[in-house]
């Protein structure tokens, strides 16, 4: 199986970058091996899975295929091109044209999310607005949500400044995307702690 996408996809994908490097983080989208890595991190069970900056949808994909219901799925994508792109490949899946930093105006009436996966470049962000985007997260969690983020860096892709409330819980290398991916996982130990 191939780690570039098909040729319709990748020259989207290329656009995006070129419009917008530092909010894109990456040339080349995620390949399948990654998608499906991250998707298996996400526990079983019910509740809402979210999804933040899932670009053409290589993850959405895999947490689909991985029995994720499409009820149960939440996308937050700022390209609006990629919006409409997302909102065609996957009719039945709930996805919000806005910024990650605004997570909680846009779950305020749905229940705790029992994972968050990123595919946000937190490392070639302001870390302002990444730690804006954090903090959210124990609000919209409950004891056991998972924070799944990738990074292509061989550190930790944001460990040091995750809020205390997460523990890490392991990381995982993939070496069939281009470039090679560390996957992190956090778990949310109690929201008020």
């Amino acid at each position: 199986m191939s780690t570039t996408p098909s040729r319709p996809g990748f020259w989207h994908f290329t656009r995006e970058f070129l419009r917008d490097p530092r909010a894109i983080g990456a040339v080349f989208p995620s390949s399948p091996y990654l998608a499906r890595k991250m998707a298996a991190l996400v526990p079983g069970g019910e509740g809402l899975v979210l999804e933040l900056g899932p670009g053409l949808g290589p993850v959405t994909r895999a947490l689909l295929e991985r029995g994720i219901a499409p009820a149960d799925l939440v996308l937050v994508e700022r390209s609006p091109r990629m919006v409409a792109h997302l909102r065609q490949r996957f009719p039945g899946v709930e996805v919000i044209e806005g910024d990650a930093a605004r997570l909680g105006d846009y779950l305020h009436q749905r229940g705790p999310a029992r994972a968050i996966v990123s595919s946000l470049p937190l490392r070639s962000m302001p870390s302002s607005l990444v730690q804006q985007i954090l903090d959210q997260f124990p609000a919209i969690g409950r004891a056991g949500t998972v924070f799944i983020q990738f990074t292509y860096h061989s550190k930790s892709s944001c460990q040091a400044i995750i809020p205390q409330v997460f523990v890490h819980d392991g990381r995982h290398f993939i070496w069939r995307n281009l470039p090679p991916a560390r996957v992190d996982r956090f778990s949310l130990r109690h929201p008020d702690a």
